[in-house]
């Protein structure tokens, strides 16, 4: 079994998931409104239907929104959580995601024991990156 959390866009889904390769990596893959057999809107038909992106063991779905169906950011209700057990790595990843973005809690030691940091990127996603105390 394997959770992959799915992102909606409002008309960047390309862009959003083109950044976030750069950030991890990997390899991304496209499928347009006109590959599927239903009525699009013309100004839409361009847009993204479903796309992914895998890195190591993961893998983001993601889509732009439908026309007449916003959506919606409440970045307080989902988060994007990032394990890096190298934790120069992590800061890096952080730092990057931060670009454009705001910084909700910067990413440095905690009590825990352990390196966090929360952001909030430039497409509006919630991440969270954990790396270990030690680095």
């Amino acid at each position: 079994m394997k959770l992959m959390p799915y992102l909606r866009f409002q008309d960047n889904c390309e862009e959003a998931l083109q950044w976030y390769q750069s950030v991890f990596g990997g390899e991304t893959s496209f499928r347009r409104f006109t590959e599927a057999p239903m009525d699009v809107p013309e100004s839409h038909k361009n847009k993204i239907m479903h796309a992914e992106l895998t890195f190591n063991d993961n893998t983001i779905l993601a889509c732009d929104s439908f026309p007449g169906q916003p959506v919606a950011h409440n970045t307080n209700s989902i988060s994007l959580t990032v394990e890096i057990p190298d934790g120069k790595q992590a800061e890096r990843i952080f730092g990057q995601l931060a670009e454009g973005g705001k910084v909700d809690m910067p990413f440095e030691k905690q009590f825990w024991n352990a390196y966090f940091g929360q952001l909030t990127d430039k497409f509006g996603k919630q991440w969270m990156i954990n790396a270990p105390a030690e680095y």
